[in-house]
């Protein structure tokens, strides 16, 4: 009696072996053929991200925020948010600086540019203050954190008009400034995005 039993728990033994080496085996071939198909890639789709592309009517920038606090998860993504847009809106204006600059035949052109960057910086501060939130999302995690994505917009027109209306307050600079060719190269550079 004692052999019959051990004979069948062997059997059950093996059968069940038999059993967890089969599943794991299918199921190995199956992520193998999806690696294979994909090459290890996994796509990710992060909220907002698709609101955040510039065009040529608005810059845009997108980001995220983590915290264990909700609202310092959003503060966090506006916070990131607003850097990127700056960085963005500096780096595009510093092209149009130095197109224009070129194209000056002033003995003051460099120092109209250096003076140029420094009221570029004041305004895109300022400008930042009222950027228009596009898309906001936020979301537990399980480890009892929050994050927070964000999308956010500012006109196009609205930093040129802020530029134009610093130039034109200033005496010196607005002797050197031409209106029609800075704007000309400005609209251009936005065409780009």
């Amino acid at each position: 009696m004692k052999t019959i039993t051990s004979k069948i728990s062997v059997i059950a033994f093996l059968m069940v072996a038999g059993f967890i080496m089969v599943s794991c085996g299918s199921s190995k071939k199956a992520v193998e053929s999806v690696d294979k198909n994909t090459g290890g890639f996994n796509e990710i789709t992060i909220p907002c991200a698709n609101d955040g592309y510039s065009d040529k009517k608005f810059f845009r920038a997108s980001s995220s925020g983590n915290s264990k606090d909700m609202a310092t998860s959003r503060e966090k993504a506006l916070l990131m948010t607003k850097q990127r847009l700056a960085t963005l809106i500096s780096s595009t204006l510093k092209s149009v600086t130095e197109r224009y600059v070129n194209e000056m035949d002033a003995a003051d052109a460099t120092e109209f540019n250096q003076t140029f960057e420094n009221m570029t910086r004041d305004v895109v501060k300022q400008q930042l203050m009222d950027v228009r939130v596009i898309c906001e999302k936020t979301g537990s995690k399980d480890d009892g954190s929050y994050e927070t994505f964000i999308a956010i917009e500012v006109e196009k027109e609205t930093i040129y008009n802020g530029i134009d209306k610093t130039i034109s307050n200033d005496k010196k600079m607005e002797v050197l400034y031409d209106k029609e060719r800075f704007k000309k190269t400005y609209n251009e550079e936005m065409d780009k995005m």
